[in-house]
């Protein structure tokens, strides 16, 4: 004897899968970002090539590959790494234009909060952090190189105050930075929940505009739209489509004698009883009461039928104690054929609807296929 299982129907809301709009920008900006500096490298490229600086070309050639692989990276869906290695890179180009040109005083230094923007922005503190930290440690060691002779520079002063003058600038910048892009984050994460919640509810409101309360299930409205996909894609099989309307024997006497919650409570076992019995390609709706509508795809003869409805009327039969009253439950079926009674939802359900009390009248507890006569 069965104990009432109560699980209610999975709900599609957790099958959902949606796009991070978020992730979807990020994703954007950094591929534009790489493309930017990809455009700038090249042309500096061309330039030192024209001018003979061919030392300066093959460490551009260097910084053009690694930018490529970060765009591969981004286009394989690895953000997070890609826009990593493009701060890397563009953190070196700068350290090395400043190592090349006037040291602390290199206007290479103004792109670097463009850096610490972009570490910001696209991976978030740490990474923004460990930017500021690295730049803060090279400028200090640019400075004692040039005072040692290690670089000979295109600037007119070594004193400590540049360094003084140029970190402060540089603190100040990334402060400023910091404090706007981590209200910009704190914006786009509010607008990102509030996203959410909206496709939520939507997708809640759609789902219960489709779905039945009691149990779960589709309701008569997602019939029709079951219906034509089956057939459509039993017809490519060169098969068809069964149309089972199912009605619960003596329901009403069970309603009346027992009380409302017990018969929800035994159409909620009759949904997922025979739903267990049903193939993955088939369809069960309830139309409304005590009556539901099974289709099955891929039907060849109506052996394929009889097969399936004698699993359901078996599983069905075993006896359920629901709140400490048994029964066994008994279903009439009605069973039309498309396309073999025709093509038309309504009508073949209309046809399927005669069958059942065609059933009915043949004592209950069984099922018949329609019969014009």
């Amino acid at each position: 004897m069965h104990e009432l299982n109560n699980n209610n129907q999975l709900d599609p809301l957790n099958r959902s899968r949606r796009t991070d709009p978020i992730q979807q920008i990020r994703s954007k900006r950094i591929s534009q970002g790489i493309l930017v500096m990809l455009f700038a490298v090249s042309t500096l490229s061309l330039v030192n090539f024209l001018v003979g600086e061919g030392v300066v070309v093959i460490a551009l050639l260097f910084t053009i590959v690694f930018l490529l692989l970060s765009l591969l990276l981004l286009y394989k869906g690895h953000p997070q790494t890609a826009a990593a290695l493009t701060v890397f890179v563009i953190f070196v180009c700068v350290a090395q234009a400043m190592w090349a040109g006037a040291g602390l005083r290199s206007s290479a230094l103004m792109g670097y909060p463009a850096v610490l923007l972009f570490a910001m922005i696209m991976l978030g503190k740490r990474t923004f952090y460990m930017a500021l930290a690295a730049m803060l440690l090279y400028m200090p060691f640019l400075l004692f190189a040039t005072q040692n002779g290690w670089r000979t520079g295109l600037e007119d002063a070594t004193s400590y105050r540049w360094l003084a003058d140029y970190g402060l600038i540089l603190i100040a910048a990334a402060f400023i930075i910091r404090v706007l892009t981590s209200d910009l984050l704190a914006l786009l994460d509010a607008l990102h929940v509030q996203m959410d919640d909206a496709t939520q509810s939507k997708l809640r409101a759609e789902h219960m505009a489709n779905h039945d309360n009691l149990t779960g299930l589709p309701n008569r409205r997602m019939a029709e739209h079951y219906f034509h996909e089956l057939l459509q894609q039993s017809q490519k099989e060169q098969a068809g489509v069964g149309l089972v309307f199912v009605d619960v024997d003596n329901f009403k006497t069970f309603n009346d004698s027992h009380g409302h919650d017990l018969g929800d409570e035994l159409l909620r076992h009759l949904g997922q009883t025979i739903s267990s019995q049903l193939r993955r390609s088939d369809r069960l709706v309830r139309i409304a009461g005590d009556e539901f509508l099974i289709m099955l795809s891929n039907i060849s003869k109506g052996k394929d039928v009889e097969v399936i409805l004698e699993k359901i009327r078996r599983a069905v039969a075993s006896p359920v104690t629901i709140k400490q009253a048994t029964l066994v439950p008994a279903l009439s079926m009605g069973i039309a054929l498309a396309p073999a009674h025709g093509h038309d939802f309504r009508e073949l359900v209309t046809k399927a609807d005669h069958a059942m009390y065609q059933a009915k009248a043949a004592g209950r507890n069984r099922y018949h296929f329609f019969c014009p006569t």
